[in-house]
């Protein structure tokens, strides 16, 4: 997660109302055209609902997982729409910025994450991408002035593991069927934990899910490609979001190593709507 440090001269009163009056601070940025719009229309084939026994002969923490998650019927969903509400932690040396987002969940075709954030007068709005087999990350100053553009090989490694790693929220892309690529293979590890193998964009990508008798999913995390090296990545899941025949964790918090000296929690949210097709 890059740091936005921008570099742009304090602007006048004068001028800071100017610009938060602009129609473009307050909406959300969806990313390049067309690419949202291509993720949100995928839904599940006809006739393609889950049934308990799709699961039968998986390591025990994920059969208890995805039996929790989709109720028998429901059908397996290609996509979630979800809104968010929450924080945002930008830099380490100062308080974390509020925030709203809404996201198109897509694996393994793609993600766009669109957010705005705020704290005091500071406005910026952006989003995070994974679409047509790139990563891209784009955020403006009231909507208005780059803070922060990354894209390339490296920023499509990361926004692929993102992609897979979220897949936690879309529990119907993690149940193993015959002929849906790319395979999602799952191993034992014990009786609270179960991993998850994806490749995509040429990276294997590695899950660890944490799972409570009931069926909760506590914690994944995965190495996961940053600036340069693989960093462990972790997300902490909390609470229950029902919708459509799916119970999927409603609290989110993430962050760079967690739990080590060094960690950088930087992001905390509660869903708020969740739309599956």
């Amino acid at each position: 997660m890059s740091i936005f440090r921008p570099s742009t001269p304090l602007l006048s009163l004068s001028g800071l109302l100017v610009l938060l009056a602009l129609p473009g601070c307050a909406r959300f940025d969806r990313g390049p055209a067309g690419h949202w719009d291509e993720l949100s229309l995928l839904s599940a084939p006809e006739g393609d609902v889950f049934d308990p026994t799709m699961v039968e002969g998986l390591p025990d923490p994920a059969r208890r997982f995805l039996l929790r998650a989709i109720e028998p019927g429901t059908p397996l969903a290609r996509r979630v729409e979800v809104a968010m509400e929450g924080t945002l932690l930008l830099d380490p040396e100062r308080p974390p910025l509020r925030m709203e987002a809404i996201q198109v969940l897509a694996p393994p075709e793609g993600f766009v994450w669109s957010a705005r954030t705020w704290g005091g007068v500071m406005r910026i709005r952006g989003f995070d991408r994974f679409s047509r087999g790139e990563g891209e990350m784009q955020w403006k100053l009231f909507g208005l002035i780059p803070v922060m553009r990354a894209h390339g090989s490296d920023v499509t490694r990361s926004a692929a593991a993102r992609l897979i790693m979220e897949g936690v929220l879309l529990p119907s892309f993690l149940v193993p069927r015959v002929g849906v690529e790319p395979r999602v293979q799952w191993e034992a590890v014990d009786d609270r934990h179960a991993r998850f193998r994806v490749t995509l964009a040429g990276e294997e990508i590695v899950t660890t899910v944490e799972v409570d008798e009931e069926g909760h999913p506590l914690r994944a995390w995965a190495l996961r490609w940053n600036e340069g090296a693989y960093e462990r990545f972790e997300v902490q899941l909390s609470g229950e979001f029902q919708s459509g025949g799916y119970r999927t964790p409603s609290r989110v918090v993430a962050g760079w190593r967690l739990g080590d000296p060094d960690e950088f929690r930087f992001f905390d949210a509660t869903l708020t709507a969740a739309d599956y097709r």
